[in-house]
């Protein structure tokens, strides 16, 4: 009995970093549809890495330490070196960073309900005391909205820049060529980072009439926000912030389009 295959004859873009789409990938196979990866983001050390180490070398001042993301928890570890390795409590966002956290041999010891930014940080400062320190360890391209709220609540918060979030040069003429030839179905963002680089190369080119067909599909309310400001109409945002809760409602997003007669071709 052949499969059921609701992907089957699209082109499914995706835009994450590489070493992060093996699970999309397989996702999007899964269904039966075709993945082309071209990564919008890639991720390099930190500048002022003297500075940064630095500020990892007193982690033991701190209370608290937040990671955000899956590069965060690796970055993190790679600048720690071989100091010691007893650490103040973690926070993270998001069970993919706890699982990444798991791998270095550390439990988290704060994992919030919802894995955005507001959802943590709404979670988070109700178990800190005033006076608390805080240190929060991120990319360069990640809102304060964290260090913000926490601060304003009566503990102390400092940001540490880990890595940065760069666009590959490669990408840039692949991604063209896709989009001129017509050769993609459906777009995935995985962070507002991969929308922005996306949106980057669609001005300079000026190919913004050529994605009007495009199912836009966002992993998140964060990423669909910055979508939607720069005027791109979001077909797909599921309520959990994952790639196979994305795939799952990119392929309800289909069928309901197919059963009312319509086409994404």
């Amino acid at each position: 009995m052949t499969p059921f295959q609701p992907l089957k004859d699209y082109q499914v873009l995706i835009t994450r970093g590489k070493g992060q789409a093996d699970g999309l990938k397989a996702s999007i196979e899964e269904n039966g549809g075709t993945p082309l990866l071209v990564p919008l983001l890639e991720f390099t050390l930190p500048d002022r890495l003297e500075e940064v180490r630095q500020c990892l070398a007193a982690i033991h001042t701190y209370d608290w330490i937040i990671l955000t993301s899956q590069n965060g928890v690796d970055y993190f570890f790679q600048l720690l070196g071989k100091r010691p390795r007893t650490l103040p409590k973690i926070a993270v966002i998001g069970s993919k960073t706890e699982v990444a956290l798991k791998r270095y041999g550390y439990e988290a010891d704060f994992v919030p309900s919802e894995f955005v930014a507001e959802g943590f940080v709404s979670e988070f400062i109700t178990i800190l005391e005033p006076g608390t320190r805080v240190l929060l360890a991120k990319g360069n391209l990640a809102r304060s909205v964290i260090a913000e709220a926490i601060n304003e609540g009566g503990a102390s918060c400092d940001e540490v820049i880990i890595y940065r979030t760069v666009l590959p040069a490669s990408s840039e003429q692949e991604l063209v060529h896709l989009i001129k030839n017509h050769a993609i179905d459906i777009i995935t963002f995985t962070s507002s980072s991969t929308v922005n680089h996306f949106l980057q190369i669609m001005e300079s080119h000026e190919l913004g009439t050529y994605i009007d067909r495009i199912v836009i599909a966002c992993i998140g309310p964060i990423a669909a926000k910055t979508a939607v400001k720069h005027g791109l109409s979001v077909d797909v945002c599921p309520d959990v912030y994952t790639t196979d809760a994305m795939v799952a409602d990119i392929i309800h997003f289909i069928m309901k389009r197919n059963t009312k007669g319509g086409t994404l071709q």
